[in-house]
């Protein structure tokens, strides 16, 4: 069995630090795009970016056990590896201490595969990291400009990390530094825009029908959802939410939870009182595409509403996933999607929220989101 173990001292608070360990804006910044949540028991996806040395390729993140702001314990796994990974914080004088600690199977070149997995990790952990929190402070406290020191039992050596156009040497400190991460941002960008024009050009509309007048446009991030006519102008004066259209054929696909039976819809009309509102931000997949919709519907009420709808608008015919199981469930007709919520979810209390999200996974989607947004027949605005 091979081990990896990194510690690294960070001059930041844990809560700082837990923040950066798994929220998934934060983790894009220092780590790889995923879609990480400290949720024991479910699974998870990265992507590492083309090149990244020891992680060629997407693998898969098993939540094992969740402390917060003290452990996050996974299971990392892929076609050719198996290892556990534990991510561990202690308080130290100057802030707290960082344990990477993976063991296990790390492919059938292991002691390759470790130093490799190593610089990366130094890179990560002891540059991007550190990095990532002091922007994050920025808002919060001043630091004095303290750097974090990397502890490991290897010699710390700058070495040339793949991940995209870096420079070819260890960085020194200071404006050497910005100049790198501005040039890396640069690429980035840059690689956005022409997965953007190829996603056009080779996709179009996708499969889906194109509009009367103009096909519709994608973007990256939220914007604000144009409105969207209901189908019954009177429905709509009044607010009265629009119900899906069920044909006799061809079924609609119902979503459920995984491996078992589908959740039963909500039921029953809205109560009267002040309507329920909604926005949307749409987070891009790297690796192989697609994009997370997620969407918050809110109560402004002064008393809870129960039962409600959501209809999104995909920019495609596709199979799309259900990534809050235990809020939410969908039907889908076509490029609709109509999710409506389970459980505790059907009650919106006042002033209160109700958050999930869908994912539309598709090769080539870099760039998109959907079309249109409504939550009982009202349209959603972008955040």
């Amino acid at each position: 069995m091979t081990e990896l173990r990194l510690d690294v001292d960070l001059s930041h608070p844990r809560a700082r630090v837990w923040r950066a360990l798994t929220e998934q804006r934060l983790l894009r910044e220092w780590f790889v795009p995923t879609d990480l949540t400290p949720t024991a028991g479910d699974t998870f996806r990265a992507f590492p970016p083309p090149g990244l040395a020891g992680l060629a390729t997407p693998f898969d993140l098993d939540v094992v056990a969740v402390s917060a702001q003290e452990r996050l314990a996974m299971h990392w796994r892929d076609d050719h590896t198996h290892t556990e990974v534990t991510w561990s914080l202690a308080d130290t004088e100057a802030g707290c201490r960082l344990t990477v600690l993976q063991t296990g199977f790390f492919g059938v070149d292991g002691t390759q595969r470790r130093r490799e997995l190593r610089r990366s990790y130094q890179f990560m952990f002891g540059d991007q990291l550190p990095a990532a929190l002091d922007r994050l402070a920025s808002g919060e406290v001043d630091l004095g400009g303290v750097r974090a020191d990397l502890h490991t039992a290897i010699p710390r050596r700058r070495e040339t990390v793949p991940l995209g156009p870096m420079p070819p040497a260890a960085p020194p400190a200071g404006g050497s530094k910005r100049l790198r991460l501005l040039s890396l941002a640069g690429a980035v960008v840059l690689v956005v825009l022409i997965s953007t024009a190829v996603a056009v050009m080779i996709g179009g509309n996708s499969g889906g029908a194109p509009g009367a007048d103009t096909e519709p446009v994608y973007g990256l991030g939220s914007g604000v959802q144009p409105g969207v006519a209901a189908t019954d102008p009177a429905a709509a004066a009044s607010g009265t939410p629009q119900p899906a259209v069920r044909g006799a054929s061809p079924q609609p696909v119902v979503s459920g939870s995984a491996g078992g039976s589908p959740l039963p819809e909500a039921t029953g009309s809205p109560l009267a009182g002040t309507p329920l509102t909604a926005n949307y931000r749409t987070i891009a997949l790297l690796g192989l595409g697609g994009f997370d919709t997620e969407v918050t519907v809110r109560n402004p009420g002064t008393a809870p509403r129960e039962n409600w709808t959501v209809v999104l608008t995909m920019p495609a015919d596709r199979a799309v996933e259900n990534r809050s199981t235990s809020a939410v469930t969908f039907t889908r007709d076509g490029p609709k999607v109509t999710v409506t919520p389970v459980g505790p979810a059907r009650t919106v209390a006042a002033n209160g929220s109700v958050t999930f999200i869908i994912r539309f996974p598709a090769l080539l989607a870099l760039g998109q989101a959907i079309t249109a947004c409504t939550v009982d027949g009202t349209a959603c605005t972008g955040s």
